[in-house]
């Protein structure tokens, strides 16, 4: 089964009433072929499954209806139930498929702590760019057709995703999952270090790579190992510099120069 919000009580996008009038605004409904291009799956099974209870919640809570013009009013209502559980609102309020699946993805990470997902703002994701930006959250994109064509092999918490067409949220654990799904590694979450580097861990399960990141007011990058880069380094066709002198207490950090052209770390404002 599928958590799925598509269209208001007259099968249009804007304009409807606020909450779901009909029971099928936002709804659980099977599994169904849309076709899907990707599944984003978050590492964490505790996250994961929370994203689907969420998910469950509110489409079973016809104070929550579709509106693309009002999509941002679940989150709203949503940051002023206790829990952030949206079985509790009793307020009608909107959204849509992907502002849904976002709203329940932030609620998970303010249930269950996760530093990424809480923060991010349900409004800017659109089927369009889920992927990528989801991803760089911390999401496995899965493409195999296994997970595109039935729900076997789905976990409780897959975002289901056509792009710049729809998202959805997979609510149960397939009949072809095996017991092998649940090994995930475990980091500490902030800096770490190896032989190899630097790196940093964005939760338990994930950490950065191929992005910039803010961290204590420095600025870092991260390359497609995970590694903050040091020295010159050429990113986007630009050039920088980031600290390479060992042992330095912002090592790695952004650099630049000062009026005398003397370097030094780049330390922004909170």
């Amino acid at each position: 089964m599928i958590a799925n919000s598509g269209h208001d009580e007259r099968n249009k996008y804007r304009g409807g009433k606020a909450g779901d009038q009909t029971g099928g605004e936002y709804a659980v409904i099977p599994w169904y072929s849309r076709p899907w291009t990707c599944v984003l799956r978050w590492p964490d099974k505790t996250v994961a499954a929370d994203i689907a209870y969420c998910a469950r919640a509110a489409a079973e809570n016809n104070c929550i209806g579709y509106d693309q013009a009002q999509r941002a009013t679940f989150w709203t209502a949503l940051s002023q139930v206790p829990g952030y559980d949206p079985a509790k609102i009793t307020t009608p309020c909107e959204s849509d498929c992907t502002c849904g699946v976002a709203t329940c993805v932030k609620a998970a990470g303010m249930r269950k702590g996760s530093h990424v997902l809480k923060e991010i703002d349900p409004d800017y994701y659109w089927s369009g760019n889920m992927r990528p930006a989801f991803k760089s959250l911390g999401f496995l994109v899965l493409t195999d057709p296994k997970y595109l064509t039935s729900d076997r092999y789905l976990l409780a918490g897959d975002i289901l995703l056509y792009e710049n067409h729809h998202a959805a949220i997979n609510l149960d654990v397939g009949s072809m999952v095996r017991e092998d799904w649940t090994t995930v590694a475990t980091y500490q979450e902030g800096w770490n270090r190896d032989d190899t580097g630097w790196w940093y861990a964005t939760t338990a399960h994930t950490y950065a790579k191929d992005r910039w990141m803010k961290i204590n007011n420095c600025w870092y990058y991260f390359d497609h190992n995970g590694y903050a880069v040091k020295g010159h380094q050429k990113i986007d066709g630009k050039d920088w510099f980031f600290c390479d002198e060992a042992g330095h207490p912002k090592e790695c950090a952004l650099m630049v120069t000062d009026e005398e052209g003397a370097l030094h770390v780049w330390a922004l404002s909170a």
